[in-house]
C-alpha cells in the first residue's frame, strides 16, 4: 500500500462500472503517468450499486478503490442521487419532475427528479446510509460529492408536494394573505387572492407576476439546498467522516452561500472557453470564501467540449492555465471530466485524458506536465494561502434569480455582461485581487466594498451590517441599481431607495435606462470625460459632495457619482456604471485611501495570486489569453515548476504559461 494521496489532489472523474473489471489494471499506470493522485467516482451509478430494490453491489466500488489506493491514487465517492434507476421511477413515478401543465417528465435523462417527494427520500436514505457505512470509515476515501450539479435545469418541479411547500413558504414570510396581496399589489389586473394555497406555480404561457416568480425561483433554490442539507446529513449520521460538498455550477439557480451551510467543503465545476477564460477566476474567488478551506475545482476539461458533438478545440498551453486557475486561486484540487471517454452514451464525443480506447489524447502529455508541475509546487501550496486583501466585490444569487424575472433595463445580464465584464473584469485586469461575497456573508476583514447591482439590502440582513461596518471605518461603492428592490421585490415608495438616498445624502430627481443610447459624464469641473452605461440616475446633492456630473441628455447637470461620509467611513454612489477605465480609476483612489495596492506589476493578461502561510511567501501566475505577458518582480524568486531562479526586474510569461513562484528569505 502507497502513502495516501496528499494535496495538492489532481485526477479526473471515472467510471469503472461502465468498464470490464480488467480495465482499471490497464488505466492505472497511465493515471501515475499523468501524476493523479485522485479520482472522482460513482455520480451516476446508482443502478450498478443497487440494481434491483434492497440488493445492494458495492464490490466493483470497493475493488476500484482499493486498486487505486495501492496505486497512491485516492478515491471522491458521489451519491448517485442525479439518476434514479429505471426500477424506482417505474415504481414510484412520483419522483420525477412534474411540468407544469401536470406532465411527469420521463426516465431517461439527470437531474429529472422531484427534490421534495418523500418517497424519494425514502429510498436515497438507504442508497446514501449504505455508501456511508461502505466506505465512511475508508482510509483511501478522502471526500463525499452530494448529487451532481444542483440547479433546475427546467423549472422547479410542479408537483403536489411541491405547491405545498411553496404555500407553506408564501405564509411562513407573509403571515396572511392579505399582507402578501398588499406587499405584492395584486389589485393591479384583479390578481387578488383569498387563500394561499390559490397562488400559481408560474407558467410560461402566462403573463404572471415577477414576485411570483422570484418566490417561486427562491422556494425552488431553497428546496434543493434543503435535498442537499437531507443527503449531507445521512452521510453523517452513517459514519461518513470525510469532508462533504456538491459540485456546484457556474450561474446556477440556487442560493450557494445558504447551501453551504450544510456543507464542509466548496467544490465548483466549470467550462469555460478561450475566450472568457478569465471569469473562471470570478467562480473560484466566490468558492473560495465559502469555508475556511481551500475548495476543489471537482470538474473541467481538458481540451474540447461536446456531448454527441464534439466542440471547443482549445489550442496548446489551454489546459495548464485552465488547470492551474483552480491551484492559484486557492483551490487544493483539480479534477477533469473524465479520465476515459465514454464508448456510448450522451456523451460519448466530449474530451477526456484517455480515448475510449485507452490511448492518450493529443493532450496527455500537457497534462503530465501539469502533474510534474504540482508534484515540484506541491509542499509550497499546501502550506500557503491565497493572500486577503481586504477588497470585496458582491454578487447575489437572489439579485439573480430577481434579474432574470424583471432585469430593470434593456439588456442586462446578471452577472454576465455587468457585474463581470463592468466590474471584475476591469478591476483583475488592473491586477486587484479581491474577494467575492454573497450579501449574506459578513464583512470581516474587508476594507473596500463594492456593491454594483445588488437591489436588495435587505438580502441576509445586509442593510444593517453593512451600515455599521461602513460607521466603523468601511469604504463602499454602491450601485448603480443597488437598494432598489424591497423583500417582496418591489419598488420601495418613499424613494427610489431604501436608504441610500439618506446614508449618501443626496436625492434622485429621475431615472433613464441605457437603452438604446448611452450618455457622457464629466470628472469633477475641468476633468476627462467619460461615458456611463446600463442605468442613469440624476442625483441632486443634499449633504455630498459632487464627484462627478452629466454632460448631456435630459440629467444634464445631474450629479453622476457621489461621495459622503458616514462615521468614520464612506460611501460612493454610482449614478451609471462608469466604462471601464474610469471605475477602475475610481476603485483605485479608494483602495489607496483603504491602503489596498494591486497584487503585481504585471500585463492585463496575467493573473497574479500572491500567496503566505507558515513563514513562506510567494505567488502563483497564470497566462490566461494565450499571448505573452510580463511581470515585473520587486524582490527575488525562484519558480518551483521549471527551478529557474529569477532576480528583481521583468519577467517574460509564455502564453498559457504559469509560474509557481517562492520568494527569497
Amino acid at each position: 500500500m502507497n502513502a495516501p494521496a496528499k494535496p495538492p489532489f489532481f485526477g479526473a472523474a471515472y467510471y469503472p462500472e461502465d468498464w470490464p473489471a480488467a480495465t482499471i489494471d490497464q488505466d492505472l499506470p497511465l493515471m501515475k503517468k499523468a501524476g493523479m493522485n485522485v479520482m472522482r467516482m460513482a455520480e451516476f451509478a446508482w443502478s450498478a450499486m443497487e440494481p434491483s430494490p434492497g440488493r445492494f453491489e458495492f464490490g466493483w466500488l470497493h475493488d476500484a478503490v482499493d486498486k487505486l489506493g495501492k496505486a497512491g491514487i485516492a478515491s471522491v465517492l458521489c451519491t448517485p442521487t442525479a439518476t434514479p434507476p429505471l426500477w424506482l421511477t417505474e415504481k414510484h413515478p412520483e419522483v420525477l419532475y412534474q411540468w407544469d401543465n401536470g406532465k411527469r417528465i420521463g426516465h431517461g435523462g439527470r437531474r429529472h427528479y422531484c427534490p421534495t417527494t418523500p418517497v424519494y427520500r425514502e429510498y436515497i436514505g438507504k442508497i446514501v446510509s449504505r455508501m456511508a457505512r461502505e466506505f465512511g470509515a475508508h482510509p483511501n476515501v478522502i471526500g463525499w460529492q452530494v448529487d451532481n450539479e444542483i440547479d433546475f435545469y427546467f423549472r422547479p418541479c410542479s408537483c403536489d408536494h411541491c405547491r405545498k411547500r411553496f404555500h407553506a413558504c408564501l405564509e411562513s414570510k407573509y403571515g396572511t394573505i392579505d399582507a402578501l396581496n398588499a406587499a405584492w399589489c395584486t389589485s393591479l389586473w384583479s390578481m387578488t387572492y383569498q387563500r394561499f394555497d390559490q397562488v400559481p406555480p408560474p407558467r410560461d404561457d402566462i403573463w404572471h407576476h415577477p414576485a411570483l416568480r422570484t418566490s417561486w425561483a427562491h422556494f425552488a433554490s431553497d428546496a434543493y439546498v434543503d435535498f442537499i442539507r437531507f443527503q449531507a446529513e445521512v452521510l453523517r449520521n452513517n459514519g461518513a467522516g470525510q469532508p462533504i460538498g456538491t459540485d456546484m455550477i457556474n450561474g446556477g439557480h440556487v442560493d450557494h452561500f445558504d447551501l453551504h451551510q450544510h456543507l464542509d467543503i466548496a467544490q465548483v465545476n466549470h467550462y469555460h472557453m478561450a475566450d472568457n477564460l478569465w471569469e473562471t477566476a470570478f467562480w473560484f474567488d466566490k468558492a473560495r470564501s465559502y469555508k475556511d478551506r481551500p475548495f476543489w475545482n471537482t470538474e473541467t476539461m481538458t481540451c474540447w467540449n461536446g456531448s454527441c458533438a464534439a466542440n471547443g478545440y482549445k489550442a496548446p498551453g489551454f489546459c495548464r492555465a485552465n488547470t492551474w486557475f483552480a491551484y492559484a486561486l486557492g483551490g487544493e484540487a483539480a479534477l477533469y471530466w473524465l479520465w476515459r471517454q465514454h464508448f456510448a452514451g450522451q456523451e460519448l464525443m466530449h474530451g477526456a485524458v484517455i480515448s475510449s480506447a485507452g490511448r492518450p489524447l493529443h493532450v496527455f502529455d500537457e497534462i503530465a506536465e501539469i502533474g510534474a508541475g504540482l508534484g515540484a509546487a506541491g509542499e509550497f501550496l499546501a502550506a500557503t494561502t491565497v493572500d486577503k486583501t481586504g477588497l470585496a466585490i458582491h454578487f447575489s444569487d437572489k439579485a439573480q434569480a430577481l434579474f432574470e424575472q424583471q432585469p430593470m433595463v434593456n439588456g442586462l445580464i446578471y452577472p454576465g455582461n455587468s457585474l463581470l465584464q463592468r466590474a471584475y473584469h476591469p478591476l483583475m485586469q488592473a491586477q486587484f485581487r479581491m474577494e467575492v461575497l454573497q450579501p449574506a456573508q459578513d464583512l470581516d476583514g474587508i476594507k473596500l466594498l463594492i456593491s454594483p447591482f445588488v437591489p436588495m439590502l435587505d438580502d441576509g440582513g445586509l442593510r444593517e451590517r453593512l451600515r455599521a461596518w461602513i460607521k466603523a471605518g468601511g469604504i463602499w461603492i454602491a450601485g448603480p441599481l443597488t437598494d432598489v428592490r424591497d423583500q417582496s421585490y418591489a419598488k420601495f415608495r418613499h424613494a427610489p431607495y431604501g436608504s441610500l438616498e439618506e446614508w449618501a445624502g443626496f436625492r434622485s430627481k429621475f431615472e433613464l435606462p441605457g437603452d438604446p443610447r448611452q450618455f457622457k459624464f464629466r470628472m469633477g469641473k475641468s476633468g476627462a470625460i467619460q461615458s456611463g452605461s446600463v442605468w442613469y440616475d440624476a442625483m441632486e446633492a443634499v449633504g455630498c459632495t459632487v464627484l462627478a456630473r452629466y454632460i448631456e441628455g435630459p440629467m444634464k447637470g445631474g450629479a453622476a457619482i457621489i461621495e459622503r461620509p458616514m462615521g468614520k467611513g464612506r460611501i460612493f454612489v454610482l449614478g451609471t456604471m462608469p466604462e471601464p477605465p474610469a471605475f477602475v480609476n475610481l476603485v483605485r483612489t479608494c483602495a489607496k485611501k483603504a491602503g489596498i495596492a494591486p497584487a503585481a506589476s504585471a500585463s492585463r493578461n496575467l493573473l497574479c495570486a500572491p500567496r503566505g502561510g507558515n513563514g513562506l511567501y510567494g505567488m502563483v501566475v497564470v497566462e490566461h489569453e494565450n499571448k505573452a505577458g510580463t511581470l515585473t518582480l520587486s524582490k527575488p524568486a525562484k519558480d518551483l515548476i521549471s527551478g529557474k531562479a529569477h532576480a528583481r526586474g521583468t519577467v517574460k510569461v509564455k502564453p498559457y504559461g504559469v509560474l509557481a513562484l517562492k520568494y527569497g528569505r
